[in-house]
């Protein structure tokens, strides 16, 4: 057979990232009405019903301008076919999201840029770990959103398609310190005044527009980690919105952080001399056979440890055990230790010479 007519395998690998990658792109709205209002004078014009796992190919709602300048919350379907594809139209050959730093340079994308920008409003989105290659973990999906329940606003640019529906593509930006581990890139989260200008349709130049796609602050979203999901595109519906989450995922949702088998790090008693108690203790941040050696005087009270974290400490404050809010993680399991014997000193009340030589 010739090689030129053999089909070329595509590599499981390959495969498996295409699909991890579409899996990261699941959006939640359940509180509508309130991102709505937030934006003031929108017509409603598509439900609002609440959905948990929107994905890509599927309808969604989104805030843009009509020719009038009305805003109006309108269906759009989320994937644009690039204007040079002739062939059936198919949800991979859809582009779901645009990069922010090459919005204007693209031929597809600028036009949009100027005269087609919608947000698309969520209450968070979903990324998904990315197991290592030949791993047979499964991609464990945790949710994004504002640290407040405050709606977030995804910019979105929009373009009609031949049969004249609305298609849209997310605007991406580079992730944060939070969502770097999960993917590189993150969808284009607008602050309440630049979503205000995204919608202003007298607004045509470039500049003030891609200065607004910022990559937003890590301290602006929270993380909740799931302990199980089920990973469908389906699960849209639920009769109350109070606790979506809990709905969709049930017992298994975790909105703390996942709790994993605590490894006790025990400080030991090494030795005494002369009312000083040392201990010796691994390292709580290292891995290796790093120790350190916390040290409490049980007379006076004075306490110290030779880790970094305290000798920062220790350049601005004088801890003792008085002062918990000054200490180590080694100094405190070691004021344990003594607590838990009785052998931590009292605190003598000042005598009048020293209350003399305050005053």
């Amino acid at each position: 057979m010739n090689r030129c007519c053999r089909k070329r395998k595509v590599p499981v690998h390959s495969r498996r990232s295409k699909e991890i990658r579409d899996m990261q792109k699941r959006l939640m709205l359940h509180s509508g009405e309130a991102a709505l209002s937030a934006l003031g004078g929108v017509r409603r014009e598509y439900s609002l019903r609440p959905r948990f796992e929107i994905a890509p190919g599927q309808m969604l709602g989104a805030v843009w301008n009509d020719e009038n300048g009305a805003r109006r919350f309108s269906s759009f379907h989320w994937g644009i076919t690039p204007a040079f594809w002739d062939g059936e139209q198919h949800v991979g050959h859809q582009l779901f999201s645009a990069r922010a730093e090459t919005l204007a340079q693209k031929m597809a994308f600028a036009d949009s840029l100027k005269f087609r920008r919608a947000l698309v409003p969520i209450d968070g989105f979903w990324q998904w770990t990315r197991p290592c290659r030949g791993s047979d973990e499964k991609p464990r999906p945790f949710l994004f959103r504002s640290k407040d329940n405050a709606p977030l606003y995804l910019a979105a640019i929009w373009e009609l398609d031949g049969e004249g529906q609305r298609r849209l593509a997310i605007i991406s930006v580079e992730s944060n310190r939070l969502t770097e581990p999960f993917s590189d890139r993150m969808p284009a989260i607008l602050r309440p005044a630049d979503a205000q200008l995204w919608l202003e349709r007298g607004v045509v130049e470039p500049k003030p527009l891609l200065r607004a796609l910022r990559t937003p602050a890590a301290r602006e979203l929270l993380v909740m980690p799931t302990a199980k999901a089920h990973g469908r595109a389906g699960l849209e519906a639920a009769p109350d919105a109070r606790d979506a989450l809990a709905l969709v995922y049930g017992s298994d949702f975790r909105a703390d952080k996942p709790k994993f088998p605590a490894r006790r790090r025990m400080v030991m008693r090494d030795h005494e001399i002369g009312g000083h108690v040392f201990f010796k203790t691994r390292s709580f941040t290292r891995d290796d056979a790093t120790r350190w050696h916390p040290i409490v005087d049980v007379e006076c009270g004075h306490v110290f440890c030779d880790c970094p974290d305290f000798r920062y400490r220790h350049e601005h404050h004088e801890p003792d055990i008085w002062t918990p809010h000054w200490w180590c993680k080694h100094v405190r399991r070691a004021v344990e230790n003594l607590k838990r014997h009785g052998e931590l000193p009292v605190r003598s009340l000042p005598s009048e010479s020293e209350e003399l030589l305050a005053a």
